[in-house]
């Protein structure tokens, strides 16, 4: 019992022993913490057991990599139209290809390192972007697509970098590119290194960009272009290099590679994005133009903003950001607020890879404001047509078989043959390729041989010829004056260290002595720069540099397309390469279709003559005065309504497709455009300035009868001849008169003795002469008709000018009086209204999208005319006559066209080796006036050929025109005059 007792006793000790231990390892914590996390990390095993293990290969296809991101959405851009609600400007949904900075670009360098191995090849994080672009340009191209190329440098055929821009443009590249702000702001070496970067040639700036060669920041630097690319190639890649570097101040906006790109494009590199880092696809809106030719110097174009753009049109609180589409010029620029639509944008999830894999919120953009103009479409299309039709028209009536113009100034076959190949139209580097054309290789021989001779003869007289400058022959002059200029923008001859006080200098410019000499003397006075010659030893004489100044300019020759124009145009001349031989170029290279044209064969075979097949081609319009570009080439037409100043067509021939400089410029149409001898960037209506001639004597009229210098009863007697100041101006009747004349039949008749008479009178003080002030009262009256100040269109004009010089001649629009087409324009408008002095425009109304009016522009009234109702009346009573009296040099153009037109003819001579230039200015009816008129033609030869294009509008306007004539598009020859040039 007792030993039973005592063992439960400590059966119950053990128990409570064990229940203390049990209890007193329960209250500490460190093991209670182990048993918690013990158990926690089992959980932790399982789960991912089951993650990994059980469902790994769901949750691996589920898994993405999120980050948030905020996308723009741009506002579509309003559009335009003309006062009928005739589209002329509109948006088009298309796929735009767009690069920006990717973080990838490095990662995949610093693989292809490690790849590598240690002692293998650094690859940079340039050369992969280089490889992208290289590859993303080629997939472009191979599909149709033109990227957008934006750097001003190309190379010609032969290889040779140059400047596609000059002047401002030019110098705000350079400084971009180069990182200058402000050179006034330098001084010492500083500026002499910025003056030094500004005046880099294309190879120096070339090779800046390539690998920092030369530049501030050195070899090494900028984008690093391997030079196993080709020059074509490497500026490609360089022009995206250039958009990503002017855009490094924005660099979450993505710049522009090429827009509107095709469906094989889409697909080739959305299949292969893993290997275009940073290149990404979007739907954009496309700016379209219709009609494009007809309206594009109204209209301009849109384009990506520049830095300056972007400071401008932020400075009033505006919300712009690099990248953004603006207009460029044009109403497009003009009314860029209005419309420009408002952005929205996007809040978005994106993975890894940059995918969108969720959206957030949006909030969504809205459309810019549309624009009516006063512009009539229909109007302006068949004027534009006409002033076309006419000019090839008048180009055709002064050509001749003849070498060489004469004292008409007719237009020999033989220029218009070299024309072709000096404006372009046919590619003389497609010559030398080793796919042309029989007829090419052909021309290319024939030049080969040429160009031979010529350098041969060249290096001859430079190193021994003895004739000096004068009595070279007109080809050799040619050459000489070429080399000179060559050697200048080379930098070889440095401009700015010749004295031009220097009598050998002065010798050369009055063509006293040879070119070898002039250059053996530039390079003892140090005027030539020879680091660029290859001469080896520090020690060198005069003739040691001379030899190598010769070879040099032999050599660089060689690489000058402009210098092979010159071969080219003797060829010609000589009759070395036939008329017949560029004739079919024509064909070789598709400017004409030879399976089409049926001319082709009678060409070939000789059936028909260069010269015939020329003029039919002009005549067809087929090859166009503007491709020509030879004189007249252009022209412009004005029509406004005289009630309120708005115009109903503003033509400017020739003209440019401007869906190829929107929306990304295609660089080898816009360096086509600048080439272009034509100039159809220029907008002749605003932006081209001439003497008015005769067109000015209705102001010189005003100012006599309201200064009391004449009456309607004062009448001059013309002699021919005005001899009170020497040299003695003649009437352009003279020898002959046209006897007594007042000041309505002296407008009449044109006559230029009168106006000297006019001019004299103005400027007289008690008998004397002063030609100050008569030009201070022609002065006063031409500023009342507005031609002191632009003419309100609203879009870029020139600056006009009132003669100050010559007050006699000055009365009759000579002098130096400069006024651009639209402020001719403005004057007439104004002198129809007789009551106000209106400002052109043309802007009608802005609407919102749904079509709701916004604005509506009333007419523009400057200021009240005080001119006497009298002195109007006289005034339009002599324009009447100029169209339809008894001695009117025009009145063969209106008769019998059922419309009463008053209007003034004018020519105005610049230059005397060239036709004079015709202008005509007019409205109807007359006595009621609807429109008025302004027809200036450059070169127009004379003012009847501007007064038969008015006549040809008119018809068209009033319902006068033949269903034949509307349909008709072939050249309209002149119908002759009587030889009035007034």
């Amino acid at each position: 019992m007792q030993i039973l007792f005592k063992f439960k006793k400590k059966q119950e000790t053990d128990k409570a022993k064990t229940k203390n231990q049990i209890i007193e390892l329960l209250s500490n914590r460190i093991i209670i913490m182990g048993v918690l996390l013990t158990a926690l990390f089992c959980v932790l095993i399982y789960r991912l057991f089951v993650l990994q293990i059980i469902q790994g290969d769901e949750h691996l296809a589920n898994f993405n990599y999120k980050i948030k991101k905020t996308i723009e959405i741009s506002g579509a851009r309003g559009n335009i139209y003309d006062c009928k609600g005739k589209i002329l400007a509109y948006n088009q949904l298309a796929y735009t290809v767009t690069l920006e900075n990717s973080e990838k670009t490095s990662k995949i360098a610093q693989e292809r390192t490690a790849k590598n191995g240690k002692n293998g090849p650094k690859v940079t994080e340039n050369e992969v972007k280089n490889e992208v672009i290289y590859k993303l340009v080629k997939v472009l191209e191979q599909n149709g697509d033109t990227i957008n190329y934006s750097l001003p440098m190309t190379v010609n055929s032969k290889g040779k970098l140059k400047f596609t821009v000059s002047g401002s443009a030019l110098t705000r590249f350079k400084k971009d590119i180069y990182g200058i702000a402000n050179i006034d702001n330098l001084s010492g070496d500083e500026k002499k290194k910025a003056e030094k970067y500004l005046n880099s040639t294309p190879e120096e700036v070339y090779e800046y960009l390539r690998s920092g060669k030369g530049g501030p920041q050195g070899t090494g630097s900028m984008f690093g272009i391997s030079d196993s690319y080709s020059t074509e190639d490497t500026l490609k890649i360089m022009s995206v290099r250039y958009d990503v570097f002017m855009n490094r101040y924005s660099q979450t906006t993505p710049i522009t590679v090429a827009a509107n790109i095709s469906d094989k494009s889409i697909a080739a590199i959305s299949e292969h994005e893993e290997e275009y880092p940073g290149v990404s696809i979007k739907a954009d809106s496309l700016r379209k133009y219709n009609d494009a030719k007809y309206f594009s110097s109204i209209l301009g174009y849109t384009g990506v903003i520049s830095e300056s753009e972007l400071k401008e049109l932020n400075a009033d609180n505006g919300k712009y950001e690099a990248n953004d589409v603006v207009g460029k010029t044009g109403i497009e620029k003009t009314m860029e607020s209005t419309l420009q639509g408002k952005k929205g944008q996007k809040d978005v999830l994106v993975d890894n890879l940059g995918k969108i894999i969720k959206t957030v919120k949006t909030t969504k953009a809205s459309a810019g404001n549309n624009v009516y103009l006063t512009i009539d479409a229909d109007l302006q299309k068949y004027a534009y047509n006409i002033l076309e039709r006419r000019l090839a028209g008048i180009l055709l009536a002064h050509l001749t078989t003849a070498d060489t113009a004469g004292s008409d100034k007719r237009v020999p076959i033989k220029d218009v043959y070299y024309a072709l190949l000096d404006n372009n139209i046919i590619n003389i580097s497609r010559l030398a390729k080793k796919n042309a054309k029989s007829n090419e290789k052909d021309v290319y021989r024939i030049y080969k041989k040429k160009q031979e001779s010529v350098l041969n003869t060249l290096r001859k007289d430079l190193k021994t010829g003895t004739t000096v400058r004068k009595y070279l022959s007109e080809e050799k002059q040619d050459y000489v004056n070429y080399i000179y200029k060559m050697l200048e923008n080379d930098g070889i001859l440095v401009a700015s260290s010749i004295d031009e006080n220097d009598q050998v200098y002065l010798d050369w410019k009055e063509e006293k002595i040879t070119f070898r000499k002039f250059l053996q003397y530039a390079i003892n006075n140090e005027w030539i720069n020879i680091s660029s010659f290859n001469i080896k030893s520090d020690y060198y004489d005069a003739d040691e540099i001379y030899d190598e100044l010769i070879n040099y300019i032999v050599d660089a020759l060689k690489s000058e397309e402009d210098f092979d124009k010159i071969l080219y145009e003797y060829m010609i001349k000589s009759g070395t390469l036939s008329g017949r031989k560029v004739c079919l170029l024509l064909y070789d290279q598709g400017v004409l279709d030879k399976k089409k044209d049926k001319d082709y064969n009678s060409l070939y075979t000789g059936k028909m003559s260069a010269y015939n097949f020329m003029y039919k081609k002009i005549k067809n319009i087929e090859i166009t005065p503007a491709q020509l570009a030879l004189d007249p080439c252009s022209g412009s037409v004005i029509i406004t309504d005289p009630d309120t100043g708005e115009v109903r067509a503003m033509v400017s021939y020739p003209s440019y497709d401007n869906n190829r400089l929107a929306n990304g410029i295609d660089s080898e149409y816009y360096a086509s455009l600048n080439t272009d001898l034509s100039s159809p960037m220029l907008n002749r209506a605003t932006q081209s300035r001439t003497a008015p001639g005769s067109t000015f004597k209705p102001i010189s009229s005003t100012a006599v009868l309201e200064e009391g210098v004449a009456t309607a009863s004062t009448y001059v007697k013309c002699t021919g001849i005005f001899d009170k100041i020497s040299p003695a101006a003649k009437c352009w009747i003279y020898p002959n008169a046209h006897g007594s004349l007042n000041v309505s039949g002296a407008i009449a008749v044109s006559c230029n003795f009168f106006f000297y008479q006019m001019g004299y009178n103005l400027g007289a003080v008690n008998g004397t002469y002063n030609s100050q002030r008569g030009l201070t009262k022609l002065k006063k009256y031409a500023s009342m008709y507005g031609l002191n100040r632009k003419s309100g269109v609203e879009i870029t004009e020139y600056e006009p000018h009132i003669s100050d010089e010559d007050a006699i001649r000055s009365a009759i629009g000579q002098g130096t009086h400069s006024y651009t087409p639209s402020q001719i324009s403005r004057y007439v408008t104004s002198l129809v209204n007789h009551k106000n002095l209106l400002d052109l425009s043309l802007l009608e109304k802005t609407t919102d999208a749904e079509g709701n009016t916004l604005t509506s522009y009333e007419k523009k009234t400057e200021e009240k005319l005080k001119i006497s109702s009298s002195t109007f009346d006289l005034i339009k009573k002599g324009m009447i006559g100029v169209v339809n009296g008894k001695d009117s040099s025009i009145k063969y153009l209106y008769k019998k066209q059922g419309m009463k037109v008053a209007g003034k003819t004018g020519t105005a001579q610049e230059n005397k080796k060239r036709p004079n230039h015709a202008l005509f200015i007019s409205y109807a009816p007359y006595d009621n006036p609807d429109i008025t008129m302004t027809v200036v033609v450059p070169n127009g030869y004379t003012s009847a050929n501007a007064a038969e294009i008015a006549r040809d509008i008119y018809k068209y306007y009033f319902g006068k025109a033949s269903k034949a004539e509307k349909k008709a598009t072939t050249a309209l020859l002149p119908s002759g005059s009587d030889g009035s040039n007034d």
